[in-house]
């Protein structure tokens, strides 16, 4: 049984499902066969699904954190460090 995400309420769609009305409505757009209005509808409806998934976003990163600051062993690190870095603090030449 797939599991719903744990910081959408339990009646939302979860991230995934958000980020694929978001791109399904710019790909009707991008079509140019919706009317003005309908147009501006799904432009306003993209926007918040993908303010939604902001917020989902960071959410899981500070869900992420927390795990990784009750495990003594690791320090705090940014989600966005480059993940091609060596791990011996020494630069490659």
């Amino acid at each position: 049984m797939a599991k719903k995400n744990a910081n959408a309420a339990p009646d939302e769609p979860g991230f995934e499902a958000l980020l694929a009305e978001a791109e399904s409505l710019a790909e009707k757009m991008e079509d140019g066969g919706l009317s003005l209005d309908d147009s501006i509808r799904a432009y306003e409806k993209g926007v918040e699904n993908l303010r939604r998934c902001s917020g989902l976003l960071r959410a899981a990163e500070e869900k992420v954190q927390t795990l990784l600051e009750k495990n003594g062993a690791f320090s705090l690190e940014e989600l966005d460090a480059d993940p091609g870095a060596d791990d011996d603090g020494e630069d490659e030449d």
